[in-house]
């Protein structure tokens, strides 16, 4: 009888313990299955971020303070609707708005797979005259849709928010864009919303143009507002054939300059600037006003800038015969 009990002790023994096992799968699976759709997705969006300040830093020495940004899942239009309907939308929470009604921010910056595991067919080619291979000797060029990313976030988190917030109102190195912003309110230009006057979000060499035709137009730097921006004509002219050389130049200070370990938010935009001859264009559209008095208006805005900083380049268009030419002033 004694031993019967003892058996039945251990069996009862042995069952609770597999009891407490299952409990703790099940528990364990509950972790994840059993949270709401939204802690789901707060919990991509904080890997995703993750991601991202991981691929800065194992690709470029570059730490991005992950408390000053976020990640947001989203759907947009761009992303692939079959393999990943959502996009991780890299946002930072304090971004300077901007004194002047002619800047605003309209681009997102967004990927749809982890950074990390970027391959270098991936993201979008600079230029629609290269391919992939050209780029493969190309240094920092040759991450592709790493730097190109890198390219994103700088413009859109540092060298944008210092040019349009600061450099363009920096008396002490010859700006004043309040004085140059009530000369165009004078003259009756103001902030046109059917315009993009949002930043181009990459980087790229070429020239400025008089005047718009579609052979100038593969290296013209003048229909947007662009912050990594090289005036370089050779430059425009190699990569219009398909050609680096010169792109190997820069891909070189690139590499240089991100050679050693840098902070984002602590990062000299000047300095930058100079370093990577990096020359910003800042595009104000006048469509309808005429050729002289386009030319007055720069006239009167020059010795409000330092031109070698940046360019203030003036969009219009003068009638020819039956057709409207778009001209460039600066």
């Amino acid at each position: 009888m004694d031993r019967s009990r003892k058996i039945n002790s251990m069996g009862w023994n042995k069952m609770k313990k597999k009891i407490k096992m299952l409990l703790v799968i099940l528990s364990l699976l509950c972790l994840y299955s059993c949270k709401s759709s939204e802690e789901k997705t707060k919990e991509r969006e904080e890997k995703m971020l993750d991601d991202y300040v991981e691929m800065l830093k194992n690709e470029f020495n570059l730490t991005l303070d992950k408390w000053e940004y976020y990640v947001k899942e989203e759907h947009i239009l761009r992303g692939n609707l079959i393999k990943n309907p959502e996009s991780y939308v890299l946002y930072k929470y304090d971004v300077p708005k901007y004194k002047s009604e002619f800047f605003y921010d309209r681009g997102l910056i967004h990927v749809e797979s982890p950074p990390t595991k970027f391959v270098f067919r991936d993201g979008s080619i600079l230029y629609y005259s290269l391919k992939y291979e050209n780029l493969e000797n190309v240094p920092f060029f040759n991450k592709t849709g790493k730097s190109n990313l890198l390219f994103e976030i700088i413009d859109k988190y540092g060298l944008r928010p210092y040019l349009w917030s600061q450099l363009i109102y920096d008396k002490s190195k010859g700006n004043d864009f309040e004085k140059i912003e009530s000369i165009l309110k004078k003259h009756g230009i103001e902030h046109d919303k059917k315009q993009n006057m949002g930043s181009f979000g990459k980087w790229t060499c070429g020239i400025i143009p008089k005047e718009w035709d579609s052979e100038i137009s593969k290296k013209s730097l003048a229909r947007n507002n662009t912050t990594l921006t090289v005036i370089d004509e050779e430059c425009g002219n190699e990569v219009v054939e398909g050609k680096v050389e010169r792109m190997k130049i820069y891909g070189k200070k690139f590499e240089e300059y991100f050679s050693k370990p840098r902070k984002f938010e602590e990062i000299d935009w000047y300095e930058f600037m100079k370093y990577n001859d990096i020359h910003p264009i800042i595009v104000i559209y006048v469509t309808d006003y005429p050729e002289e008095k386009v030319k007055k208006i720069v006239k009167e805005i020059r010795p409000y800038y330092n031109h070698e900083d940046f360019t203030i380049l003036f969009l219009y268009y003068i009638e020819n015969e039956k057709e409207y030419i778009e001209k460039y002033l600066w």
